[in-house]
C-alpha cells in the first residue's frame, strides 16, 4: 500500500489510518519506502510516450529581440522568509530559447566567469533570421524516444536543407497550436540560418545540448552529463539554463543545480519553495492538474524524480564522488533523512 501521498505541497507520508485530507502541507522529503520504489524505477528506462504522426510543422517561437521568462540569481532577491543559505553560490540563471548573439553576449561570458548555456530541448530547432524556430509536433514530441545522436543528426539535416531554401516560411507557434485560419505568418529571403550551438559559440560561451523530452523529467543519460558539466565548472563560472518557453525542463534544472550545490544544508521543503519564487510557471507546482491534457503520469513521475534527486545531490555534493548512474545502481546506497 502506498504510503505517501502527492499534494499541493509535496510529497507527503502517511501514517496509519491518516488520509491525505489530515496532513498539514509541507514539502517532505521521501519516506524510506516511497525512496526505495523510486530507486528501483529510475534505475529503469521510463516509458516513453507514443510519438505523434506526420511530419514536423516548422513554427517561430517568438519575435526577434525578445527573451522570455528571463531571471539570474545573482539580481534577484530571496523574500526574507525564505532559506537564504548559498543562494549567492548557485550564479544561475535561465529563459526561454535564445536566438541573438546579443541575448548571450548579456550573459557576460569571460575566462575569468566562463558561462555554460545548457540547452535542455529535445526537439529540433534553429535561429533563422532572429527567429527562434522550433520543428514541432503535438506535445512537442517529433523527437520522442530517438537517441542523442538521432536527434543531432536529424537537427542538423533539417538546418542544412533550410540553408538551400532562397525564402523560408515560418508561422507562430501559438497560432498553429490553435488553429487559427489566419495564423500570424513571415517569410524571410535568405535570411541567415544558423544552430544554437553555433550561435552559442561565437558569443563566447560554452554549450552543452540534452536531450530532455517536454512535459517528463530528464533521462539517466543526460543526468550523468550534466553532473558532468557542473563537476568541470570553475568556481566563479555561471550556468544559463533554457528549454522552449523557459518554464518547466528550465526550472526543473534550476532546482537541480541549487540542490547540488546547497541539499546538504537546505531542507527538501526550503529548497522546493525558494525555486517556486524564483521560477515562473508551475513545474514544481505539486498540485497542477494536467489530467486533462493526459499527461498527469509524466508529471507524477518528474516530481518523484526530483524528490530523489534530492537525496543523490545530499550524498553527492556538486555530483560527486558518484554519477546518478553509479548512485541508482548501487544496492547499498543508503537515505539519508537528516536536515
Amino acid at each position: 500500500m502506498q504510503n505517501h501521498v502527492i499534494t499541493s505541497r509535496g510529497v507527503i507520508p502517511l501514517s496509519r489510518g491518516g488520509s491525505a485530507s489530515d496532513l498539514e502541507p509541507a514539502y517532505a522529503q521521501l519516506t524510506p519506502e516511497a525512496y526505495r520504489h523510486a530507486v528501483t524505477k529510475f534505475k529503469q528506462a521510463l516509458t516513453t510516450p507514443e510519438r505523434p504522426t506526420g511530419e514536423p510543422v516548422f513554427l517561430y517561437d517568438r519575435t526577434p529581440g525578445e527573451l522570455e521568462n528571463f531571471r539570474s540569481s545573482d539580481s534577484f532577491i530571496l523574500p526574507p522568509h525564505l532559506n537564504q543559505k548559498g543562494w549567492d553560490t548557485l550564479h544561475i540563471s535561465g529563459s526561454a530559447s535564445i536566438a541573438s548573439l546579443e541575448q548571450v553576449q548579456r550573459l557576460h561570458a569571460t575566462p575569468e566567469s566562463p558561462v555554460v548555456v545548457l540547452d535542455v530541448r529535445e526537439e529540433s530547432h534553429a535561429i533563422v533570421g532572429g527567429y527562434p524556430c522550433t520543428w514541432r509536433l503535438g506535445n512537442n514530441w517529433a523527437n520522442v524516444g530517438k537517441s542523442r545522436n538521432a536527434v543531432i543528426a536529424d537537427e542538423q539535416s533539417r538546418i542544412a536543407a533550410l540553408k538551400q531554401q532562397p525564402t523560408v516560411e515560418i508561422i507562430h507557434r501559438k497560432d498553429a497550436k490553435h488553429g487559427l485560419e489566419n495564423p500570424r505568418k513571415v517569410v524571410l529571403k535568405n535570411p541567415d540560418i544558423s544552430s544554437e550551438e553555433d550561435l552559442v559559440k561565437s558569443a563566447g560561451a560554452d554549450y552543452l545540448r540534452l536531450m530532455v523530452t517536454d512535459h517528463m523529467g530528464p533521462r539517466s543519460e543526460d543526468i550523468d552529463l550534466f553532473l558532468a558539466m557542473e563537476r568541470a565548472l570553475p568556481e566563479h563560472g555561471r550556468v544559463h539554463i533554457h528549454c522552449g518557453v523557459g518554464q518547466g525542463r528550465t526550472g526543473i534544472f534550476i532546482a537541480m543545480h541549487d540542490m547540488l550545490k546547497n541539499a546538504h544544508h537546505v531542507s527538501f521543503h526550503d529548497l522546493i519553495e525558494r525555486q517556486l519564487a524564483f521560477n515562473p510557471g508551475r513545474a514544481l507546482d505539486f498540485n497542477k492538474d494536467v489530467t486533462h491534457e493526459g499527461r498527469a503520469n509524466l508529471r507524477n513521475d518528474r516530481l518523484e524524480f526530483i524528490s530523489l534527486f534530492y537525496e543523490y545531490a545530499k550524498q553527492n555534493p556538486k555530483g560527486a564522488p558518484r554519477s546518478w548512474s553509479e548512485w541508482l545502481a548501487d544496492p547499498n546506497t543508503p537515505l539519508n533523512n537528516a536536515d
